[in-house]
């Protein structure tokens, strides 16, 4: 039981750190929590998958990253245990790393400040920020699979109905939400009638 670790120094200033990460946590449905008397980011409550966990801290472009999901104790990024949250996981600190290493461009005229820069507002810098659009793909995609074995089998559907709103959540930020809407509302309707068909499958057998 131990969490994945990562230090390295990305180069950049603490401004820029600041505001990918936030921007990225915001996204995929993170929210701060104090754990263990250390305030860390925290996805899931455990009803569907266990929980994950990114504690992220930085400091004069010096990175530091524990990840790791908790389900009878913690589990880093590694291992059979727990291997799908796990890999959600991987995927998603590979993704805030990958942004963390872009190239941020410099501004016109280099680095060096003109003899006016103090009376000249300073020119934004465009960055890349996360933009979860295949989760919106994968919602609207999971959210007509849902509905329609609903029916059918409603174990499935419930199962895949609750991914298609899971994904549908975080795919709502990204420049798709309206596909990702789509599979969010498809997968509330297949939730319902899954339970409903499955009640009602029990109701027949017992008559």
């Amino acid at each position: 039981m131990s969490r994945f670790i990562a230090d390295y120094q990305s180069g950049k200033p603490d401004d820029f750190i600041k505001f990918v990460s936030e921007d990225f946590f915001a996204k995929e449905g993170f929210r701060q929590v104090n754990y263990k008397g250390e305030t860390v980011w925290k996805k899931g409550v455990g009803f569907l998958t266990a929980p994950s966990f990114i504690s992220f801290r930085y400091s004069q472009g010096n990175i530091h990253l524990e990840a790791w999901i908790k389900s009878f104790g913690e589990h880093g990024l590694d291992g059979f245990y727990g291997a799908v949250p796990k890999k959600a996981l991987k995927n998603r600190v590979d993704a805030l790393m990958s942004l963390l290493s872009q190239d941020v461009p410099v501004p016109e005229g280099g680095a060096a400040p003109q003899p006016d820069a103090a009376a000249a507002p300073a020119a934004p810098v465009p960055v890349e920020v996360h933009n979860p659009t295949g989760k919106a793909t994968v919602a609207l995609v999971t959210g007509i699979l849902g509905v329609l074995l609903a029916f059918f089998i409603p174990l499935i559907g419930v199962i895949l109905s609750a991914v298609a709103v899971s994904s549908g959540a975080v795919g709502r930020k990204s420049t798709n939400s309206g596909r990702a809407t789509a599979g969010y509302v498809l997968g509330i309707i297949g939730v319902v009638v899954s339970i409903l068909m499955w009640l009602l499958n029990i109701v027949l057998t017992v008559l």
